[in-house]
Order: C-alpha cells, then sequence, then structure tokens
C-alpha cells in the first residue's frame, strides 16, 4: 500500500510566539507531531490492523523564513523512505503559501510490550507526490 500526502492546518496561537514576535523554534516540533497525526489516522483509514507503534529516532529541522501570528500555516507529510523496521517521514510548514521550515524525522517501529524495535508492515511504500500541489499563497 502506497502511504499517502496529507496536509495539516495549524492555528498559530499568541502563546507560540516568542520575544521577536515571531513562532518560537520549540514550538515547531509540536506543529509537526500534530502533523503525524493527521498523517497516521490517514493511513488507520486503509489498513485492516492497528497502525504499529513507533518511536522517533531522529529529527532534523531547517527554518527557513519565520512564521508570524496571523499568517496561515500548513504543514504537508509524507512518507519518503520505508524500510525494515524504520521510515522516514518528510514534512515542509507553509506559511501564506511560502516553504518557511523543511523536516525529516526517523521513526522506529516499536513493541510496547518489549520495549524493543519491531518490523513495520510490509505491504507500506513510499509516499507519490507526482499529483501534490503546495498550498496557495493567500
Amino acid at each position: 500500500m502506497q502511504l499517502q500526502h496529507s496536509r495539516t492546518d495549524i492555528q498559530v496561537r499568541f502563546s507560540d510566539l516568542d520575544l521577536l514576535g515571531h513562532v518560537s523554534n520549540s514550538y515547531y516540533a509540536q506543529y509537526f507531531d500534530l502533523a503525524r497525526v493527521t498523517f497516521f489516522r490517514q493511513i488507520a483509514k486503509h489498513i485492516k490492523y492497528p497502525v504499529p507503534s513507533y518511536v522517533v529516532a531522529s529529527v532534523k529541522m531547517d527554518m527557513l523564513r519565520e512564521i508570524r501570528f496571523d499568517d496561515r500555516v500548513v504543514v504537508d507529510t509524507w512518507c519518503s523512505r520505508v524500510g525494515t523496521k524504520s521510515m522516514t517521514i518528510e514534512h515542509v510548514i507553509y506559511a501564506n503559501g511560502e516553504k518557511a521550515t523543511t523536516c525529516q524525522t526517523v521513526l522506529v517501529g516499536f513493541d510496547r510490550d518489549t520495549r524493543n524495535s519491531t518490523a513495520l508492515p510490509t505491504d507500506w511504500e513510499a509516499t507519490d507526490l507526482s499529483g501534490v500541489i503546495p498550498p496557495s499563497k493567500t
């Protein structure tokens, strides 16, 4: 099964801002977490088994431009690689249609009982982005 692209709208809250009036870097991870929840909820609709548990093994973020309180913020999420026990999730935050932040997260399948890594579903395939259009500038 090819994993689908997902898009998540984010409401910037006043408490997300720092003294400079833009979103503090500490909140970006929360935005990516919310987007990942949307991504896996979408997967859950298309499979007949529970979504496997996972842990975050690595996160790499690049902030390209600031995000401000009144910006329209959208996070695109997809899977760029599926291995035996790990997968790579990609995110792009758009602010008013402009790329603001990129993130690459490596997730590892996790068995809650044994507390060890475990295999991911063998039928999962990376996302095909050929039909995905970035959000419009508004």
